[in-house]
């Protein structure tokens, strides 16, 4: 069914490997007392967030940038097929784990949130970022909040750049509309209102930020050639490494997110665009983390949860390092062994209701 060459944009695995890789080492420290480890600190510093905060930046560039193909190549773009597509992707891997975090709960491993059926049927119907505003999430698959907002963002995306021309003014007036209703809501409620906590937590707007990236690309729009630019790049790489290691931009609580995202978007325009990109994440370890990394996403929560269950009925206490390296040995194991043996049949019948093919085979 795909009708154009293969499309390949460099350093994208990367990306995705540097950011779930900060997702399960930052996770591994919020859970030091589960995992009677010593907490080092850094774990508080939010990049865990804003490593998702990449992931969707990363989405919205990519998939608006296969959609604009589509549509440029068949002046037209097949909502079915994208659906579908979606679905194979992500539903299989995202069910499984509801259904192992069910099994969980049931050998008392996993705590059960205080609502478990109303949990539950938020989970199952794609609204596990609401489940987690109203903060009855399911313990060993809390991180599946960003997937149901993704999902919600496909939900609706491919319908928005089909019937659309003017698409740098849909994008932009789509991030002023959600800033503006979350503004609203933010100031008439407050920042820990659970109507708050549901609404910035659907993030289209980081996601559209990543769609004007797309565009820009797509457009070879005159601005790249400032994004390009050493001191540009220098700037963006030099901000992510500080919220690393020190903590990511706080100016505003209500638009850190964003701007921390512009930065993020400009990382991957660089890496996956720029035949003189300062950094290269185009190499083979980058290229298997970044594969798997959806797996790895999904998984390493219910790996905490194991490794934690595991040293208390053996009552052992483990070095910090020692507990670190496990988790992530056994996340990557876990999600090589599933993305091979469980995955690849439905990214097969993915490839089914492709048009525009992509060897960044996350998406």
């Amino acid at each position: 069914m795909g009708i154009t060459k293969n499309i390949y944009f460099k350093g994208l695995n990367g990306i995705r490997a540097l950011a779930a890789l900060i997702v399960v080492i930052w996770h591994i420290g919020q859970n030091s007392t589960l995992l009677n480890i010593d907490s080092v600190g850094f774990n508080k510093n939010g990049m865990a967030g804003n490593a998702v905060l990449m992931f969707f930046v990363l989405s919205g560039f990519l998939i608006t940038y296969l959609l604009l193909i589509e549509k440029e190549r068949t002046k037209s773009i097949d909502i079915k097929s994208f659906y579908l597509r979606r679905i194979f992707r992500i539903w299989p891997l995202y069910y499984l784990s509801i259904i192992i975090s069910i099994i969980l709960i049931y050998l008392d491993i996993i705590p059960p949130p205080e609502d478990l059926s109303t949990s539950l049927i938020l989970y199952i119907f794609l609204l596990a970022n609401v489940a987690y505003g109203l903060k009855i999430t399911l313990s060993s698959i809390t991180p599946l909040w960003s997937v149901g907002a993704e999902e919600q963002f496909y939900l609706i995306w491919p319908v928005i750049v089909k019937k659309t021309s003017n698409y740098l003014l849909t994008f932009a007036s789509l991030i002023l509309l959600y800033l503006i209703t979350k503004l609203v809501v933010y100031i008439t409620l407050t920042p820990k209102s659970m109507v708050y906590m549901v609404i910035s937590k659907t993030n289209i707007d980081i996601m559209c930020i990543g769609a004007i990236g797309a565009y820009l690309v797509y457009s070879k729009n005159k601005i790249l050639k400032v994004l390009y630019r050493k001191e540009i790049q220098l700037i963006s790489w030099g901000i992510l490494i500080t919220s690393i290691f020190y903590k990511p931009i706080h100016i505003y609580s209500f638009i850190d997110g964003e701007l921390n995202s512009i930065f993020y978007l400009i990382i991957i325009l660089n890496v996956s665009t720029n035949k003189d990109t300062i950094i290269s994440l185009e190499n083979k370890f980058f290229n298997f983390i970044g594969r798997i990394s959806y797996g790895i996403y999904i998984y390493h929560m219910i790996v905490i949860y194991i490794v934690s269950y595991q040293l208390k009925c053996l009552g052992l206490k483990l070095d910090i390092i020692i507990v670190h390296l496990l988790v992530l040995l056994l996340t990557i194991l876990t999600s090589w062994i599933s993305y091979e043996y469980f995955e690849k049949p439905f990214l097969n019948m993915k490839s089914k209701y492709t048009i525009v093919t992509s060897s960044n085979s996350s998406n």
